[in-house]
């Protein structure tokens, strides 16, 4: 049996683009976000040796599941944070 590896587990440190993110996500929420590693397991895996990455989106009780579904606000509020992240960066 060959065992391959295929994304390990990581933990990017605190720095400057997890605060680019914070203060996207605190601008269009209202909300400060707590930096945490319970998210669960994301694409970032495969690519974090590539470039720096943070694990930020939507979450829900039915992520990957038939029917998942998530309320349309999340949607459009994840959207403007997403559009304050770009225009942060450049």
């Amino acid at each position: 049996m060959i065992v391959r590896i295929s994304g390990e587990a990581f933990l990017t440190k605190p720095g400057a683009l997890s605060a680019l993110v914070a203060g996207a996500i605190e601008s269009v929420t209202g909300k400060a976000p707590a930096l945490s590693t319970s998210g669960g397991t994301s694409d970032a895996r495969f690519i974090r040796r590539l470039c720096p990455v943070v694990e930020f989106g939507l979450v829900g009780a039915s992520m990957h599941k038939v029917d998942e579904a998530v309320p349309v606000a999340d949607i459009v509020a994840l959207t403007a944070i997403y559009a304050e992240v770009l225009a942060r960066v450049f």
